[in-house]
């Protein structure tokens, strides 16, 4: 009898994974303390495969900007994955404040109301574009063409 295949749940970024060995590498020890997405990357607004793999800032509206990684289905995210320390919100109540910061808060949330326990993310502020370049993709660009995200331009 083989052993079957455990899918990984989808998150959008460092410290945004509800199990042990969900993120990239599958190496994490805890809820809250992977490494990086296991979403699929995607560079811009509403290219996301699946339900909870949008990021946020930049594009869409303020209520899409407010709930990043929740988006409720594929094409319905508000920008790219993984979600740089650098992007912020440029609209909506968490205009001018760091998208990788609400989308913790907002897991944070989730795993306490569901009584689930977690740890610190691998970084308080999430990943810089620079981390991403160097461990995640050497190409790795987020939406903004001009710069306002820290990653650079849509491709």
């Amino acid at each position: 009898m083989s052993t079957p295949n455990i899918p990984l749940e989808l998150h959008a970024c460092m410290g945004l994974n509800a199990c042990k060995g969900h993120d990239r590498l599958g190496t994490n020890d805890c809820a809250g303390t992977g490494a990086c997405a296991t979403a699929a990357q995607h560079t811009c607004h509403t290219l996301n495969d699946c339900r909870g793999q949008g990021g946020c800032g930049l594009y869409g509206t303020g209520e899409e900007q407010n709930h990043p990684g929740e988006n409720p289905c594929a094409w319905q995210g508000s920008c790219a994955v993984p979600i740089n320390a650098e992007r912020f919100s440029t609209d909506g109540p968490n205009q001018g404040k760091g998208v990788w910061l609400r989308a913790r808060e907002l897991f944070e949330k989730r795993m306490t109301k569901t009584g689930r326990q977690f740890g610190a993310s691998p970084s308080p502020v999430g990943p810089t574009a620079a981390w991403l370049k160097e461990n995640y993709d050497p190409e790795y660009t987020a939406c903004g063409a001009s710069g306002m995200s820290g990653g650079g331009s849509c491709i």
